[in-house]
């Protein structure tokens, strides 16, 4: 809007056009500059976002075996499966070599008892061979010296060190056909230390009553 009021009846020269011109553009220059300018929207910084710990998933079960690596046994929660268990799900050939082997040992007058751990042999308090599983075979420990099959074809370990198999020392892994022969010549050797005669040899499937 023109701010100079000019009478209708004037007559408006040129120069008087020109100075009304350059006022008003002087006028919207001037508001233009000082009209306050919209303050900058100010972001604000993002805010760290939650975290969610999410439960994990159910603890692995598995069966740690003595000779299980203690850094990887320590990094799982550990459930040991027990023997009666373990037979119950354990293969044919396993099942076999059990029975031929249980019915062997048992031909010396010694007694069984099947614990979590496995099937002990004792006579009088004194233990003389332990059968165990280990994956799909067997370990037998027995009342032997280690050392003493050192130089001979028969590899057997030494776990004197593991206060569980001070009694039975000498380990000894079965699961092919020349193991279980080798396994019953250990039994020959622990029975005839001992000073036990062997006596008739029976042939009972002891792994069924664990099927049942």
């Amino acid at each position: 809007m023109i701010r100079e009021e000019v009478s209708k009846t004037s007559v408006i020269t040129k120069e008087d056009i020109r100075s009304i011109v350059a006022s008003e553009l002087s006028h919207l220059s001037f508001t233009a500059h000082n009209e306050p300018q919209p303050a900058a929207e100010v972001k604000a910084a993002p805010m760290a976002q939650p975290v969610v710990v999410t439960p994990t998933a159910e603890p692995e079960i598995i069966a740690i075996l003595p000779e299980a690596d203690e850094e990887e046994a320590a990094k799982r929660v550990i459930i040991r499966v027990p023997f009666e268990e373990r037979m119950k799900v354990a293969e044919k050939d396993l099942l076999d070599n059990y029975n031929e082997l249980k019915n062997y040992i048992l031909s010396y007058g010694v007694k069984s008892r099947v614990s979590n751990s496995g099937d002990t042999f004792r006579l009088h308090t004194e233990t003389y061979v332990k059968i165990t599983i280990a994956g799909k075979g067997l370990k037998l420990y027995y009342a032997l010296d280690p050392k003493a099959y050192a130089d001979s074809t028969i590899p057997v370990t030494d776990v004197s060190h593991k206060s569980i198999y001070v009694e039975i020392p000498a380990c000894f892994k079965v699961k092919s056909v020349l193991s279980v022969k080798r396994a019953k010549q250990l039994v020959d050797d622990v029975m005839a230390k001992k000073g036990l005669v062997k006596g008739e040899l029976e042939n009972v499937d002891y792994a069924k009553t664990f099927r049942e």
